[in-house]
């Protein structure tokens, strides 16, 4: 019998560990999506205010935590609450008299557990905010042993002289043993669930981090809510037409662009150039849509400490102007389709840990013969054929095992193989040697000769080529002409 029921407690605890396993792995995999999903669609002024660090704990130490809140409440709050039902069982069995000291005393552990939980929570908040060098005092209060033993001490003695003063009179030799040591193991189980369950709220501190960001978070708006509009197919073409844009960053910065307006044609080619500051870079943040013109677009913005609305300076002129793309109002496009329409090539290129078939082609919508034919155009085939692995050659974090000039080279390959109508290089030259900057304007003339291409650069070479070049000034458009004209002009 003795060995039936080991087995059936081996039996029964090895389902239990992989229920267990299986529930915290889809529970962690569901909450950390979750956090991604909405970190991933938070507005740029989200990315512009809050510290790094402060998201990546919420990827790293936030969610470890949380998977350990998990474990411990299936395998220390259960367990406990099953043996102080056990020992209430026993106890009872033998002196049913016991129900008259046992359940006052759970009211009693009851106010204990409200008055020490509301400490250890404000003090482990406090802990989280500021790391400083009263940890360690911050950790004793939390972890209260003192305190919580005193009182254990103290409600174990009054309930054990309960069970002995009722067994006195009612009970043999045995049964009083078995009473009073289910008595103390009672209040035992007691303490600890009071501690385990504090020490879990405690940690929750961290879940109400995640879901801070999981809830409350801004998020960009995907459509308009002054109507929507279903592009067509062969969206776009490549005109692009900027139409009195003036915007800041968020509230409080001055304006970066101050009415600005242009057209380019598709199919063009349009040179950037400016001071730093002079709002080159800023032109993209109202092609994708990275700040919204429209005020009814924009996401209110809440401050990650407190939780709170930043209020927002109402004298304040808001962002204002519209971009359009083939006739088409962008504010009124779905954001993914309109971030897909249009390839960037920034100045860090960009890879992803991976395979370079990954990286290349992202959407997996290219066969290996057009990928090859992309590779030899921007003059990167020998180089991944004589690699092992070829196409699948695991890319290093942040394509390490790959020079600046070939990082480069694959984002443009990237942007070959994507087939954008509109192209925007952003100083993608800029860190790169003269060869392989050659290599770029090659690619430009060849590859990209029936598209709309935006080079943003400070390096004249690199826009002479241009149909036209955009000059920028203290946010505002100075001079959009032929180099030639530029240069007479300059003259």
């Amino acid at each position: 019998i003795y060995a039936m029921f080991g087995l059936a407690t081996c039996i029964f605890y090895y389902i239990y560990t992989i229920i267990i396993a299986f529930s915290n792995t889809r529970s962690s995999r569901i909450i950390h999506n979750d956090l991604l999903n909405h970190v991933m669609k938070a507005p740029n002024s989200f990315f512009d205010t809050t510290p790094l660090g402060r998201i990546f704990n919420r990827f790293s130490g936030d969610i470890i935590l949380n998977d350990q809140i998990f474990i411990t409440i299936f395998n220390g709050s259960i367990s406990l609450w099953l043996g102080i039902i056990g020992y209430v069982v026993i106890i009872a069995v033998y002196n049913p008299l016991f129900l008259a000291f046992g359940l006052p005393s759970l009211v009693v552990f009851y106010y204990i557990l409200y008055k020490y939980r509301i400490t250890v929570r404000n003090m482990q908040r406090l802990s989280a905010i500021s790391r400083s060098s009263v940890l360690s005092h911050f950790n004793e209060t939390v972890t209260g042993a003192g305190q919580t033993s005193l009182y254990s001490s103290f409600l174990s003695s009054i309930f054990m002289a309960g069970v002995v003063i009722i067994g006195w009179y009612q009970m043999d030799a045995s049964r009083i043993y078995i009473a009073i040591n289910s008595a103390i193991w009672f209040a035992e189980l007691c303490l600890q669930l009071i501690q385990q369950i504090v020490e879990n709220e405690s940690r929750m501190t961290s879940f109400e981090r995640i879901r801070f960001y999981s809830k409350k978070l801004p998020q960009e708006k995907s459509r308009s809510e002054i109507g929507s509009i279903d592009p067509p197919q062969n969206w776009p073409q490549g005109n692009i037409v900027y139409e009195n844009v003036s915007f800041r960053y968020r509230s409080g910065l001055p304006y970066v662009l101050k009415d600005v307006s242009f057209n380019f044609k598709g199919g063009e080619k349009i040179g950037v150039c400016g001071r730093t500051g002079a709002g080159n870079s800023s032109l993209l943040f109202a092609l994708f849509r990275l700040i919204e013109l429209d005020p009814k677009l924009q996401p209110k913005m809440i401050d990650a400490n407190t939780g709170f609305p930043i209020e927002t300076n109402r004298n304040e002129k808001p962002n204002k102007g519209r971009v359009f793309i083939d006739g088409i109002d962008i504010s009124k496009v779905d954001l993914q389709r309109l971030r897909s329409s249009v390839a960037i090539i920034p100045q860090d290129p960009t890879l992803f840990t991976g395979t370079l078939r990954y990286n290349l082609d992202i959407g997996n919508k290219c066969n290996d013969d057009r990928i090859w034919e992309v590779l030899r155009m921007v003059e990167m085939q020998e180089v991944i054929f004589n690699l092992p692995l070829g196409l699948e050659t695991q890319v290093a974090e942040s394509g390490s095992n790959f020079s600046a000039g070939q990082r480069q080279l694959i984002c443009f390959g990237r942007a070959i193989l994507s087939n954008c109508r509109i192209v925007v290089m952003d100083e993608a030259t800029a860190s790169v040697d003269v060869e392989t900057d050659a290599k770029i304007q090659k690619t430009i003339r060849e590859q990209f000769a029936d598209k709309t291409v935006i080079i943003i650069s400070n390096r004249l070479n690199t826009i002479m080529n241009s149909d036209r070049i955009m000059v920028m000034k203290n946010g505002r458009v100075a001079e959009i002409d032929t180099p030639e004209q530029l240069k007479n002009f300059c003259k």
